[in-house]
């Protein structure tokens, strides 16, 4: 059993789990006891947990909670954290990658041409680039994620050179979803891509050299099927530790 940031939003309420594009996100602090327990006890039956980083407010709780799903509770649990950019502070970002982490993810969003109509002023894709590089620098063991969502008015010659540069960066697993506009406040839908287009993309991205690609409309970056597939890399990487 897993609980992934899909399910903790419909459980806990969409403002609990966000990122840009959706609903902001409240700290575990903030919740009431009943959702608190639910995050906190939860780990006990699960075996892959995935959850949000909002920013460097959240750190020493995100450390005691990961201190306690892995140390004291099931250290074969593996954990996923999606990541800001920490306006690109390498010692922030070398915190989490050396936390005890198995998948550092941190989302590009969409492709460069299009950083600055989608994503925070603060945010940009070259800022994202270093994140992902500087994570695998430190931690050279751990699996570096990031998703792109499509139907925002890119176009092929940009998905792909974007793929393309985050391979170059190392980058493991890459996830493609048709980005779908969440209120009338949020951008609106440019295209709806179709089921042939995502699957040429997987293609793309398999012969790109990616351990793994997900390519599908309903695709988030916390897609339930790769979970199985990160659990067995992250499992043949530890053996080959050893």
């Amino acid at each position: 059993m897993s609980l992934r940031c899909g399910d903790a939003a419909r459980t806990l309420g969409p403002r609990v789990f966000g990122r840009y594009l959706c609903s902001p996100v409240r700290p575990l602090s903030s919740l009431p006891d009943e959702k608190k327990e639910l995050l906190q006890n939860g780990p006990d039956l699960q075996d892959f947990v995935s959850g949000d980083l909002a920013d460097r407010s959240t750190w020493d709780e995100y450390k005691g909670n990961l201190k306690r799903q892995k140390g004291e509770r099931n250290p074969k649990i593996l954990v996923e954290c999606l990541t800001p950019d920490f306006r690109g502070d390498l010692k922030a970002i070398e915190k989490v990658a050396l936390s005890g982490l198995d998948v550092y993810a941190h989302n590009v969003e969409t492709v460069p041409e299009l950083q600055s109509k989608v994503r925070d002023p603060r945010a940009n894709f070259d800022q994202s680039l270093r994140v992902l590089k500087h994570a695998k620098k430190v931690q050279p063991d751990v699996i570096s994620k990031t998703s792109i969502m499509l139907g925002l008015g890119e176009n092929d010659e940009q998905v792909y050179a974007t793929m393309k540069a985050l391979r170059e960066a190392d980058v493991d697993c890459l996830t493609l979803g048709q980005y779908m506009q969440p209120t009338r406040r949020h951008l609106k839908v440019e295209e709806y891509i179709t089921p042939e287009k995502f699957k040429y993309w997987e293609k793309v991205g398999n012969e790109l050299g990616f351990h793994y690609t997900a390519s599908g409309p309903l695709v988030r970056s916390s897609y339930k099927a790769g979970e199985f597939f990160l659990k067995n890399l992250v499992a043949k990487r530890k053996t080959k530790a050893f």
